[in-house]
């Protein structure tokens, strides 16, 4: 038996200038919409998000001077530019990369308060329409929370474990080629509190 196809390592950011390019509401739902639909053209990805493809065109390019996105080839078609996520493992930041100065702590949580923001309405808007994605989807819908006693490094590791999870689901997504597939939008977050 082979082993499972390691999972996806995400880019490290350290400039802000990175960050800085990841707080527009916009940028983010393009990020999304890529990553889940592969390559799309700015036309396409307008439609998805509701902008006009010249706005969506300045964000595409805002986004690939920071390698967030990049163009890719598309078959024959060459009329049109296609565009995909540059880095399928997606990227991650830690604050503790940016604390030198109040300006890049200040930028750091910028953005991840926007990402906060961009996950949770897409948990709002599924809980407002979800009597029309069908008995199923809401069956299968989960959420769960819960308060354990761990030290940072098991928190860390028990990170690890949990993205190797979605990874393999991931993958089978991919490969599948039956039955009813939507995009699923899996939030996972842990940090440490003051019950």
């Amino acid at each position: 038996m082979s082993p499972p196809p390691p999972g996806r390592t995400p880019r490290k950011l350290t400039d802000m200038s990175e960050l800085k390019a990841l707080t527009h509401p916009i940028r983010l739902r393009l990020l999304y919409a890529l990553r889940a639909n592969k390559s799309m053209t700015a036309t396409q990805l307008g439609d998805l998000v509701d902008e006009s493809p010249a706005s969506v065109s300045y964000h595409l390019r805002k986004l690939a001077e920071h390698g967030f996105v990049k163009e890719v080839e598309n078959g024959s078609d060459k009329r049109q530019r296609w565009w995909s996520e540059a880095n399928e493992g997606g990227f991650s930041w830690s604050e503790n990369d940016f604390s030198d100065s109040p300006e890049s702590l200040s930028v750091a949580k910028a953005s991840k308060d926007s990402w906060l923001a961009h996950q949770w309405s897409r948990l709002r808007d599924f809980d407002r329409t979800s009597e029309s994605w069908g008995p199923e989807w809401v069956a299968a819908a989960f959420s769960s929370d819960d308060v354990l006693r761990l030290t940072a490094e098991e928190m860390k590791t028990m990170g690890t474990e949990m993205r190797a999870v979605i990874d393999k689901w991931r993958r089978h997504g991919e490969n599948a080629t039956s039955g009813e597939r939507e995009h699923a939008m899996v939030l996972m977050h842990g940090f440490p509190t003051t019950p």
